[in-house]
């Protein structure tokens, strides 16, 4: 089985690659490797250093980690309930950016035994002095959107579950581009596993709510702690 994931892991690393956009220049990945006799994790993500607003960067970097760590306790958590049967855990991510709207995409694939998830996180923001990063909900009308998805959904009944849909969470991750809104979904969440984590695109046009242009208070500061490498800096 360790074989098999170090080739999905390979795939999934190419993907995950031709994601990553003309936002490169700010923002720089990070590795993190470990492999013990209870876990094994390959995380690559990025951490932002040439954002306009330092507070909404010092935020952004620091909901990143959060998931990171999150999700790595979760994996231990799980590793000592299986003993002898370690956990495969892999972190790939995309970013997108249309105009200032900048998305950060996560996506968490985790093997327990014959047993494989994925979930899907974003961080979304806008790249500009007093930037704020933007939640679903903020950016679309919710129940607009929960009608489109519906009759995509509706319209596509051999690859998505209608029983399973009640409505987009709030903190479904998406990205934005080319004027559409793609949502992302976890593995099971509205289709079978062999669909992985199905994407469902939306016209931005008709759903969109109008962005103020207010200033936000100034984030508390706080040093930032990053993961250390314990394993391999560059792979």
């Amino acid at each position: 089985m360790k074989q098999v994931w170090i080739i999905i892991m390979a795939a999934m690393f190419i993907v995950s690659g031709s994601n990553i956009g003309e936002a490169k220049s700010h923002y720089k990945i990070k590795h993190k490797d470990q492999i013990t006799h209870d876990w094994e994790i390959h995380v690559d993500y990025p951490l932002f250093d040439q954002l306009e607003d330092k507070d909404l960067q010092q935020e952004v970097n620091t909901k990143i980690v959060q998931k990171l760590e999150d999700t790595f306790r979760d994996v231990k958590r799980g590793a000592s309930d299986l003993m002898g049967m370690p956990v495969l855990y892999y972190e790939e991510t995309g970013v997108y950016r249309q105009k200032d709207l900048y998305s950060v995409v996560m996506t968490s694939h985790i093997s327990r035994g014959e047993q494989y998830n994925s979930t899907v996180t974003s961080v979304n923001f806008e790249n500009k002095d007093h930037g704020k990063v933007v939640p679903l909900n903020k950016l679309v009308d919710m129940e607009e959107l929960n009608e489109r998805v519906q009759k995509v959904i509706a319209q596509e009944p051999d690859t998505y579950n209608q029983d399973k849909f009640t409505k987009v969470r709030d903190n479904t991750a998406f990205y934005v581009a080319d004027d559409q809104l793609f949502l992302i979904f976890n593995k099971y969440e509205i289709a079978a596993g062999v669909h992985g984590t199905p994407e469902i695109q939306i016209p931005l046009n008709g759903i969109e709510l109008e962005q103020a242009d207010e200033t936000n208070a100034p984030f508390p500061s706080f040093t930032l702690k990053y993961p250390q490498n314990t394993q391999a800096g560059n792979r």
